[in-house]
């Protein structure tokens, strides 16, 4: 599956996803968006990809977020809304079953900050910078935002992003402090560092892989014993397949 704006490729069982636009640093349409959802429902149902890794074109950054001119262009924040419940891109971020990395680079402004903290490997060249300036534009995170950064680096340093001055930006060195990434980079090994932690997640049992993140992401929202039976009833799964 290529597109001029989202290059979906795989080699082997690493599967990558490219975000190409980056006259405008990569930011992201409505087109893009549903791209994107397209490319990781191909993932999704890949059973030879084992993990995909999420990165952007250009030396400029990874995503500036969502393409205000287009946004601008919309009858309302409303309609926007609706528009993209209708193919819920964040939704499918949140809720794929097979691993995610970010590789991310430069700018990782607004939804690009979200595409990376709803992945579950982040890392990014010394270069980035973090933001979350939605408020200053007179809205708030739209794309899971509110729930996934304050869940990767913790409620405080998360309120402080999105409510202070949209040029108070996160440094690569502050979110890896944070733990919002794990591992900082220079720019020129990125990829090949993405690869070889794609490659370190590459299992023969799909199932593990899957029933792994299950077991966190479902379990997380649970109290323990309910947590524990989940893990309990995933080791049974896996151990009635085999």
């Amino acid at each position: 599956m290529t597109d001029k704006f989202v290059i979906y490729s795989k080699q082997g069982s690493i599967a990558t996803i490219q975000l190409n636009r980056p006259e405008s640093i990569n930011a992201i349409t409505q087109s893009m968006r549903d791209l994107i959802f397209d490319a990781l429902m191909a993932y999704s149902h890949d059973e030879e990809a084992k993990v995909c890794i999420i990165y952007g074109a250009g030396e400029r950054g990874f995503c500036s977020g969502a393409d205000l001119i287009e946004f601008g262009k919309t009858r309302s924040q409303t309609e926007s809304r609706a528009i993209r419940k209708r193919r819920d891109l964040w939704g499918l971020l949140s809720q794929i079953e097979k691993p995610l990395i970010a590789a991310v680079h430069g700018y990782v402004i607004g939804a690009g900050l979200e595409i990376t903290s709803l992945c579950d490997i982040r890392v990014a060249s010394e270069d980035a910078v973090f933001g979350m300036p939605e408020v200053a534009h007179g809205f708030i995170p739209g794309a899971g935002g509110t729930q996934s950064f304050p869940r990767a680096i913790g409620k405080t340093h998360a309120m402080k992003q999105f409510l202070s001055d949209r040029s108070d930006r996160m440094t690569a060195q502050r979110a890896f402090e944070l733990g919002l990434i794990h591992k900082m980079v220079s720019i020129d090994v990125l990829l090949k560092t993405a690869f070889n932690l794609a490659e370190e997640i590459v299992v023969p049992d799909l199932e593990v892989l899957t029933a792994m993140k299950t077991a966190v992401l479902d379990g997380w929202y649970m109290p323990m014993t309910l947590g524990l039976n989940l893990e309990k009833r995933l080791i049974g799964n896996i151990k009635s397949n085999k």
